[in-house]
């Protein structure tokens, strides 16, 4: 009896160790230098998401304002990428002003503020069944001619798709698009989307679990409706993800 016990702990503990994790980085910037490019709700956008993935038993690092630095989103992610194991998942949130290719995390000046390409390069490194990246910023559709973790010779997105297996990016607008923030609402329109979407909002057949594809077709009609149709999230994954779960539930 004592040698069955002891064998069902060893079970136990070795399903513990090779059971899959969610490691989560989340950046929100609402106070930047100065005032006057302050936002309204992007701290609030990610401490909300990151209170919805912690109550989901995932590994939470919270960047908000003066701590969302380029370095410190580096810095995490090179911390995962030496503990991640293969079967396990990655998610990158950021909510606040984006330029062309680049996310203005907090800085004094352009050059350290986090360009798309070195926000790949790090997660790159991560092993990880898959990498999700949700960013409620202007532009961010500029993150797609970024996605580069293998040469290919033009910025066709099946090309890029097809050289980042992994990745799922839930871009909040297109590449000439501003971002909308509605402070009535009380969040960015992407990003109070995405909450209602992951929280069972965007689970159409009801089986209690939100995939890529049903997330995004939750966003896409979300978000139109709520910006005058001014606002046209994209979603940049291969197809062979489409039904990877994002969300799911007892």
């Amino acid at each position: 009896m004592k040698r069955i016990i002891s064998l069902c702990i060893i079970s136990l503990l070795c399903l513990s160790l090779s059971a899959q994790k969610t490691y989560v980085v989340i950046t929100g910037v609402s106070n930047y230098e100065g005032t006057e490019n302050d936002l309204t709700q992007s701290s609030k956008d990610a401490k909300n998401l990151s209170l919805l993935y912690k109550n989901r038993g995932a590994h939470v690092t919270l960047f908000t304002s003066k701590y969302a630095t380029r370095e410190n989103v580096i810095e995490t992610i090179q911390k995962i990428a030496k503990v991640a194991k293969p079967a396990d998942h990655i998610v990158f949130f950021y909510s606040g002003h984006g330029m062309p290719n680049t996310l203005c995390t907090y800085s004094e000046n352009q050059s350290s503020m986090l360009t798309y390409s070195e926000l790949f390069a790090e997660l790159d490194k991560c092993k990880a069944a898959d990498i999700v990246c949700y960013v409620d910023a202007c532009f961010s559709g500029t993150a797609s001619s970024s996605l580069h973790s293998k040469k290919i010779s033009d910025d066709s997105w099946k090309k890029i798709i097809k050289a980042n297996p992994r990745y799922i990016l839930f871009l909040s607008s297109r590449d000439d698009e501003l971002s909308i923030e509605i402070p009535l609402v009380g969040a960015g329109i992407f990003t109070r989307s995405l909450l209602k979407g992951l929280r069972g909002k965007s689970d159409v057949n009801g089986d209690k679990q939100v995939t890529v594809k049903e997330l995004f077709s939750y966003l896409y009609k979300d978000v139109q409706l709520h910006s005058d149709k001014r606002q046209h999230p994209q979603l940049v994954t291969s197809s062979t993800l489409h039904d990877t779960v994002l969300m799911s539930w007892e």
